[in-house]
């Protein structure tokens, strides 16, 4: 009868504090309390799932309690041989309980821990518990652990694991020592995937291990055991388009050809590639997760250029993420990826993924024709350099402007709009101009208009207003955005601190009174007032 298999998360298991990876500070931490007998009675251990706590715990616990060293003090690494080492490895030790806080929440089951901690270890210098997911404890547990946990016996040692730090009480937190196990950096990871690969006989392609340690989120166990899925799906060697498969991952280069299209603002070739990579099994909330992963990385590439030699990235990612990073700007990047995040949880609410991950698409089209800071700094430069009016009518372009010769509105006033925008005409009032706002559904934009904004001057192409303390700082800019966007005039919209006319709420409110006013003198309304003396009435409820 052959053994039954062991999981690779499993089998290679660190067992002693020399095996744990990334977790340097950690490793340090506990060695120097060991060798100088400087020990906590609890300790606390802290990260993600995957890094290592349980395991930790039971290093320490060995650690504690290996007899096979001629030593009679703990040792920071345990043999591993001796029959406590093998007894806790194989997790039948009888003075090392573990104990599962997600099952065994309440009250009760911290008694029987209670009671049981005086009694002195069986075999062993220290009766250990170890209490995994200990935040999951109820309240009146955490108060019966107390004041063991404050003086617990000579003998006993206390070690708790959590994913969840906030959850576990001040209290209790106050008397363990804390040591955090960071997320394994992903070169970190790849270095143990290749090595466990090398001592499975498994040929992987480097591709292949870039795809699972990004998979693996900085988890040693995660990567481990999508290792050994990948190991049970191709064999003895293991491919890159396997793995991605395997991840359900959407095939990056089609992504690539997909974020180069939207950053060119062409909606009709998004859109078929988009329903080109649904059709082929592409989830919505996949494909927006990987364009945010790819623009996410492409903006690192435009920041930190060495990044490209990052082997913890496929080469085909690095190759082709170069290639889009020189032609995008930053803005443009930082802009895409906040359309990205909203949209993301767009579609993860909508009833309709699909078409919201189309129409998420779409709108990042649409924004890529807009200005950036650079263009409009540029258009505001060459406008004071140049005459007056004729000025307002630079056309929008995505590279700063080196020529100062500018062409006249007539001719170029088509070019200043965004694709599959109407152009409208610039407003000769005030009142058009939130005609304007309100056709271009801006309702928060026409709402400040309506309340907070006094109107202290209207003249073409400038607009001055006195904004009141409700009002956003960055409404001036705001507006002359959407003015250039619809209208394809620059205006200029400046903030001043004259008076003004009151508000067009307040100047709405000002007319209903009056004429509700002239109303209520009507001879027939004061007929009926006359006829029932003592009753009032409003326009509201003459018109009702």
């Amino acid at each position: 009868m052959t053994e039954n298999y062991r999981v690779l998360a499993r089998k290679y298991r660190p067992q002693t504090l020399n095996d744990l990876v990334g977790q340097d500070v950690l490793v340090k931490t506990l060695t120097q309390a060991i060798q100088t007998q400087k020990l906590p009675h609890a300790f606390v251990l802290h990260g993600i799932r995957g890094v290592g706590k349980t395991t930790t715990a039971r290093i320490i616990a060995k650690a504690l309690n290996c007899t096979n060293l001629n030593i009679d003090d703990p040792v920071p690494n345990p043999c591993g041989t001796c029959p406590s080492c093998i007894a806790i490895t194989e997790d039948r030790h009888l003075d090392i309980v573990e104990m599962d806080a997600a099952s065994r929440t309440g009250v009760d089951d911290i008694r029987e821990v209670i009671e049981a901690a005086r009694y002195k270890a069986v075999n062993a210098r220290y009766k250990i518990y170890i209490i995994d997911e200990v935040h999951m404890l109820s309240k009146s547990a955490f108060n019966a652990l107390l004041k063991t946990l404050e003086e617990p016996p000579p003998h006993v040692k206390f070690i708790f694991a959590t994913t969840e730090i906030k959850k576990i009480p001040d209290t209790v937190l106050s008397r363990c020592m804390r040591l955090d196990l960071a997320r394994i950096k992903p070169d970190i990871l790849l270095s143990l995937f290749k090595k466990v690969a090398t001592a499975e006989q498994v040929s992987i392609a480097d591709e292949a291990l870039a795809l699972i340690v990004r998979a693996a989120d900085g988890s040693a166990r995660d990567g481990l055991s999508l290792l050994d899925q990948a190991i049970a799906l191709s064999g003895n060697h293991v491919v890159a388009e396997a793995v991605r498969n395997m991840l359900g991952l959407v095939d990056r280069g089609r992504l690539f050809q997909l974020l180069d299209a939207l950053f060119s603002g062409h909606i009709t070739q998004v859109l078929e590639e988009v329903r080109n990579l649904q059709n082929l099994g592409g989830d919505s909330i996949v494909i927006l997760s990987e364009l945010l992963d790819l623009t996410y990385w492409i903006t690192c590439i435009k920041v930190t250029p060495t990044l490209v030699n990052d082997q913890t990235w496929p080469l085909s990612d690095r190759e082709q993420g170069v290639e889009i990073a020189q032609k995008i700007s930053l803005g443009n990047l930082s802009r895409a990826w906040q359309v990205l995040s909203k949209g993301y949880e767009e579609v993860m609410r909508s009833p309709l993924p699909t078409q919201a991950t189309e129409m998420v698409l779409i709108r990042l089209c649409h924004l890529s024709d807009f200005p950036n800071a650079a263009d409009l700094v540029t258009l505001i430069q060459n406008k004071e350099s140049g005459s007056g009016a004729g000025m307002r009518a630079m056309p929008v372009i995505s590279q700063p402007v080196v020529n100062s010769s500018l062409p006249s509105r007539a001719q170029d006033s088509s070019q200043t709009m965004p694709k599959d925008v109407v152009k409208q005409q610039s407003p000769t009032s005030f009142e058009e101009v939130l005609s304007i706002v309100a056709t271009s559904r801006e309702p928060l934009l026409y709402s400040y208009l309506m309340q907070d904004v006094h109107l202290v001057s209207f003249e073409p192409y400038q607009i001055n207003l006195r904004l009141n303390n409700r009002a956003p700082k960055n409404l001036p800019k705001e507006l002359e955005a959407l003015l250039l966007r619809t209208t394809g005039d620059m205006w200029q919209v400046v903030p001043c601190e004259a008076e003004g006319q009151a508000t067009l709420i307040d100047q709405h409110k000002s007319k209903q009174q009056q004429l509700e006013a002239a109303s209520l003198n009507h001879p027939v309304v004061q007929e009926i007032i006359t006829a029932f003396p003592g009753a009032t009435a409003s326009l509201h409820e003459i018109i009702a």
